[in-house]
């Protein structure tokens, strides 16, 4: 229910602030203003009170989100090309059904409904995860599996070598594994540490340095960094996970600026993905505490959708989803004390949603 009224509440917004809808309005009541208020008294006279709605304010109202809504589009669009070396137009040179992707940490979760989603637009896709296959995807002969443990060079290189050898050569990478623990910073292990920002940012290193240099031959590709929005906002008891996601980030926009200025491959698209909490394995441990905060899960298959969307629309970019959260990609703009609060009431959140458990303080 909360995912409806909030997908509602979203349509709503974009109607209200979309310049399309408010041009025209605005237009109708400032040059037809006598048929206007007939059928302004028609329409809202059987609400008291606004059938006798005087036309000015009715302009003055519609010229503030006809203001609002014209910027906020053309800050849209600005972004957009600004993210595709501004380009007017998507991405060309593509044909899903002889494309190849590799998503790692395909096997569950996001990755694997990304995998099915895009395996249904005749795409090849190789999934590379330590875990096995799971069942739903082993009879999809568009969908190939390669062991792989994503904190070791030497296994992603050999996973690369044979992709590249029985597949082809990938112009999709969609760099999605991850690994998180709910723990405070007191709490948390080297070897976990190691293996967090191994996953979450080097695999995105070596991943790329292995499948981008063909893409670059042949200026056509695009590499997709699954980020958070523990980008923009610290995550209390998951302080290793946010500080690898606000990395994340930034290998994204440093990575976008090299095809450009060092490779001249303008036409390697990069997108980076900040999804809410998603409902995965890798926060099952306090997705029940989570929800008891009030706080609603995303479905995995919303983010891969989200992705697909992206890749197929042939241009990069930011995603945040849901898109209604993209507020929070300006929180370091935020005076101090505004960001304090938040993360005051997010740490409370995850402080809840870790009750009952027991935190360990080492002795040194």
């Amino acid at each position: 229910m909360a995912a409806i009224v909030g997908g509602l509440v979203s349509h709503v917004y974009n109607l209200v602030l979309s310049p399309f809808v408010t041009g025209p309005l605005l237009a109708a009541v400032t040059y037809r203003p006598n048929e206007s208020q007939n059928l302004l008294s028609t329409y809202a006279g059987g609400f008291p009170g606004l059938g006798a709605l005087d036309l000015k304010l009715a302009i003055t109202a519609l010229r503030l989100l006809f203001g609002v809504g014209l910027l906020r589009f053309i800050n849209q669009n600005l972004n957009v090309r600004a993210a595709n070396a501004w380009r007017t137009g998507p991405s060309k040179g593509w044909n899903w059904s002889e494309e190849i992707a590799v998503v790692t940490g395909g096997a569950s979760g996001i990755g694997k409904d990304l995998a099915r989603n895009l395996a249904g637009r005749g795409t090849k896709v190789v999934v590379l995860d330590i875990q096995d296959m799971p069942k739903e995807l082993h009879d999809n002969p568009l969908i190939s599996h390669y062991h792989c443990d994503l904190m070791s060079k030497d296994s992603i290189g050999a996973a690369a070598a044979a992709v590249r050898k029985d597949v082809g050569h990938p112009t999709i990478l969609v760099n999605n594994a991850g690994v998180s623990q709910a723990k405070p910073i007191l709490d948390q292990s080297e070897p976990y540490l190691r293996a967090v920002f191994g996953v979450n940012n080097i695999a995105h290193w070596l991943c790329v340095q292995q499948f981008m240099p063909h893409m670059i031959e042949k200026n056509k590709g695009h590499i997709v960094t699954v980020a958070s929005i523990g980008s923009f906002v610290s995550l209390s008891s998951g302080v290793a996970y946010a500080a690898t996601k606000a990395a994340a980030l930034a290998f994204h926009e440093g990575l976008g600026v090299e095809l450009k200025h060092i490779y001249r491959a303008d036409n390697v698209l990069t997108t980076v993905v900040h999804p809410f909490f998603v409902d995965t394995p890798l926060i099952a441990e306090i997705s029940n505490g989570l929800t008891d905060s009030g706080l609603t899960l995303l479905a995995s298959n919303v983010v891969a959708d989200a992705i697909s969307e992206r890749i197929w629309s042939k241009r990069g970019g930011q995603v945040t989803v849901p898109n209604s959260r993209a507020l929070l990609s300006g929180v370091r703009a935020w005076p101090g004390w505004l960001q304090e609060v938040l993360r005051d009431i997010i740490g409370s959140g995850t402080r809840k949603a870790g009750e009952g458990r027991t935190w360990t303080i080492p002795e040194w």
